[in-house]
């Protein structure tokens, strides 16, 4: 039930005295060269928060406003040869009509760059991230904080001036605070190894060996009867960074995989996996990232917990000036589905995403940036999936500033 609430035009128009209190005289100077406090002020507008497709009746009426209130602190801290950096943040987000969604969003990212010697070195770290989920594939009106948490290590040894040898693991955990979407709770971890040669252009050339483990604690049930969707990837890729020139790299991560799902090999897949990025900067005014992929991975949803993955993508930074940058951004992605175990009979098992993203970004002071953001997305979901179709639109409004 969506519970109403008078707009708070109030709040709305204290948004530049929030700011300019922050950005008071005393504050201009950063704490120390480890710490760089940060807070802003984000006003949005979505006129499909729920993601409903508005062509079915009584699909209407899902639009917000809403506020994000965020502070938090970068750190940068060299320590001899090693390196620590990172963030951590804390974002209130209130919604002026869904007040029943509102939250706190918590952020944290921490990575120590190690080196040993002139031949070993490596990372360590761990990221945490607790936000509100999407409702793409769960159109309900209900509160659901989704929990991300990862931990990983990795080391190369280079043993000789042309060649390396690496490893690393990384464990991945997904939680849903609603009881009705835990059996999408998840662990994945990721051994892995391979070996490079280095280019003298600083382009590397290497084949990486890699396996995924998934786990679900809590086990999805259909008609009664529990379903492991546990599952074991393995892969087999080339890893290359080509530095073509001095304004454009390539990047290639693809080759072959296989994954098994626990509950049944008739959910089990295999075939060529990869993801290529191809990375240009002209004279440091723009910059464009285009990407392509396929790849096996989850899908958080009600029939389906597997996808192969297609898709391609497009990001482009223009430096009009020394204080305005213009971002665009394009998605498409197609995602072909296994259904669990037991559902059967199930065609059109397929959905189309798109995403498009435009924003202007403003620096007037050296510590004060002003961010305009707009943005569409839409889906043709898939019925029998039970991924909704919806159209959607919406606009922000940011002010930060870093002391």
């Amino acid at each position: 039930m969506v519970r109403r609430r008078v707009p708070r035009a109030g709040k709305l128009l204290t948004l530049p005295l929030v700011i300019g209190s922050l950005y008071a005289p005393h504050a201009q100077a950063e704490i120390s060269d480890t710490l760089t406090p940060f807070a802003a002020a984000v006003v949005s507008y979505d006129d499909n928060l729920l993601r409903r497709d508005l062509s079915v009746v009584g699909s209407d009426n899902a639009s917000d406003t809403y506020r994000s209130a965020v502070v938090g602190v970068g750190i940068d801290r060299p320590i001899g040869r090693q390196r620590l950096t990172g963030s951590l943040r804390a974002t209130k987000v209130t919604f002026n009509r869904f007040e029943e969604l509102d939250y706190t969003g918590k952020e944290g990212v921490l990575d120590l760059d190690w080196r040993i010697a002139r031949t070993l070195s490596g990372h360590v770290g761990a990221t945490y991230s607790q936000s509100l989920a999407s409702f793409a594939d769960f159109q309900v009106a209900a509160r659901n904080l989704r929990v991300q948490k990862k931990q990983y290590g990795n080391l190369a040894w280079r043993l000789h001036p042309s060649w390396q040898l690496r490893a690393g693991y990384t464990s991945e955990d997904f939680d849903f605070d609603l009881p009705s979407q835990q059996f999408n709770n998840r662990t994945e971890d990721t051994v892995e190894t391979g070996f490079d040669y280095l280019a003298p252009s600083n382009s590397t050339f290497g084949l990486l060996a890699r396996q995924i483990k998934g786990k679900y604690p809590v086990q999805a049930l259909n008609n009664g009867t529990s379903i492991d969707n546990g599952f074991s990837q393995d892969e087999l890729k080339l890893n290359v960074v080509w530095n073509v020139s001095g304004i454009s790299q390539v990047t290639f991560v693809g080759g072959w995989a296989r994954r098994e799902v626990n509950s049944s090999s008739l959910r089990n897949a295999s075939g060529t996996n990869g993801r290529l990025i191809v990375n240009y900067n002209k004279f440091s005014a723009v910059q464009l990232t285009g990407m392509v992929w396929r790849e096996f991975g989850a899908a958080e949803g009600v029939f389906v917990n597997t996808a192969l993955s297609t898709g391609q993508s497009i990001n482009a930074k223009w430096s009009a000036t020394s204080k305005i940058d213009v971002n665009a951004a394009y998605k498409n992605e197609k995602r072909d589905f296994k259904p669990l175990q037991g559902v059967q009979n199930l065609t059109g098992l397929t959905d189309t995403s798109k995403t498009v993203n435009l924003g202007v970004t403003y620096k007037p002071l050296r510590n004060l940036s002003l961010g305009l953001t707009a943005f569409h997305a839409e889906r043709d979901g898939s019925t029998a999936a039970r991924t909704g179709s919806f159209r959607a639109k919406g606009a922000a409004f940011n002010a930060t500033v870093s002391f």
